[in-house]
């Protein structure tokens, strides 16, 4: 009986243990619930590790398992454990255009439930849900970063052509004058009007905002000739833009910009962070401005963000929910603020916030806030596929080795093999 008793004993505590190691939420050795956390580059990124201390300290009852990727390695790591049935409660998507590839293939839990029962404030997002998050009218993740898209200046170029500064109301077109007239010099004295990152992920963003309504699924890469045509003038005719085979040869990043030989740079809002941190790098003053906006069409930007989202099989979604609507509500936006980096979630305290952390002047202040933005287009598990094969067909464009009329057909016949071969 003893043996019998003892034998029944161990097999009832290992069937507790399974259940125990499989939940999506469990209790720690000091009693707390334990909430597990996907994301990448936790030990390097400042205000992610400052988002979980504090939710810890708010919230005793919990403890964050954070497991952490190198930025490399995440989108592989976190496919591998959602499909695998990894007991993660919440995890980071790595942008916006990844955040369908969760949805569709089940990996992402509905949220309106969460939202509607904790009576949760979304109008702080501003558009953002509705242009990259809605699937068939769902949310199925919050943001806690966006980033818009907006032109960098270096104020001494400007000052020492005597030409004014970029301003907060601008078309494309006229950018491009602007920037003639702040291309000089020769050799190491020659300054750039305009600066793109030699990545073509950098520069699609301003070419389909040519027409309002683009969608990268669906719309005919037609429209964009305009805007194509403009991109390889700058480099070609005005030779405002450095030419971006050298600038890929010489493995340029947004650092290049300290140089002092870019006049404006298209870039994201992070970049605040990045200049704001290294003054030593750099010797000028900068300013920042509105994206411009192509003529006859609505002043609208680009923008992109950072999802965090709930897994479908996480055991304890309120558990979950607490720690998300932390993350990428008011609380975890006004550390992302202190950490000067815009966070999605924006009120009048959380920016007054980000403008003292960042000093920057009125004028770039404005540029960053109270922007109307657009996207790819409606959410689709396709979309980093067909983004990543426009990125193939520009570069090609912009090295001399197809016409913008090529781009277009090749850009129209690679979209619906993808589409035809899905996902």
């Amino acid at each position: 009986m003893k043996k019998t008793g003892f034998l029944f004993l161990s097999v009832l505590l290992s069937m507790c243990l399974i259940a125990c190691g499989n939940s999506g939420s469990k209790s720690g050795g000091d009693g707390k619930t334990v909430i597990r956390l996907a994301l990448w580059d936790y030990e390097s990124v400042g205000y992610d590790k400052a988002i979980i201390e504090a939710f810890e300290a708010a919230h005793p009852e919990y403890k964050v398992d954070v497991i952490s990727s190198p930025n490399a390695d995440y989108d592989q790591k976190i496919t591998t454990m959602l499909t695998g049935g990894d007991n993660i409660d919440v995890f980071y998507g790595k942008s916006n255009t990844a955040y369908p590839t969760y949805v569709l293939n089940g990996y992402a839990r509905n949220i309106d439930d969460l939202i509607s029962k904790n009576n949760f404030n979304t109008a702080a997002f501003g558009t953002v849900l509705d242009q990259h998050y809605r699937i068939d009218g769902k949310l199925y993740a919050l943001p806690y970063r966006t980033n818009d898209w907006v032109i960098f200046y270096n104020k001494k170029i400007f000052d020492d052509a005597n030409v004014p500064y970029p301003s907060n109301n601008m078309t494309w077109e006229a950018y491009r004058d602007l920037a003639k007239r702040v291309t000089y010099g020769s050799g190491d004295s020659q300054k750039f009007g305009i600066g793109f990152i030699p990545r073509m992920g950098f520069v699609v963003p301003f070419i389909i905002g040519k027409d309002p309504n683009f969608d990268i699924m669906t719309s005919s890469f037609d429209l964009l000739k305009g805007s194509i045509e403009y991109y390889v003038a700058l480099q070609n005719t005005d030779k405002s833009y450095e030419p971006y085979a050298i600038s890929k040869s010489m493995n340029q990043d947004q650092t290049y910009f300290y140089r002092g030989n870019t006049a404006m740079l298209y870039n994201g809002s992070w970049f605040v962070q990045m200049l704001a941190d290294n003054k030593d790098k750099y010797n000028f003053e900068w300013g920042v401005a509105k994206s411009p906006y192509w003529a006859g069409t609505e002043q609208r930007g680009f923008a992109t963000s950072t999802p965090v989202l709930i897994n479908a099989k996480t055991k304890n979604a309120d558990a979950a929910w607490v720690l998300l609507s932390f993350i990428c509500g008011p609380e975890g936006a006004a550390i992302m603020a202190e950490n000067k980096m815009v966070p999605s979630y924006m009120n009048a305290d959380t920016m007054n916030i980000y403008r003292a952390s960042t000093g920057i002047d009125e004028t770039s202040y404005a540029a960053l806030t109270g922007n109307k933005t657009y996207g790819f287009g409606d959410a689709n598990v396709l979309m980093g596929k067909i983004s990543g094969m426009m990125n193939e067909e520009l570069e090609l464009v912009i090295t001399g080795n197809q016409t913008p009329d090529q781009c277009i057909a090749n850009m129209t016949k690679r979209r619906q093999e993808i589409i035809s071969q899905g996902s």
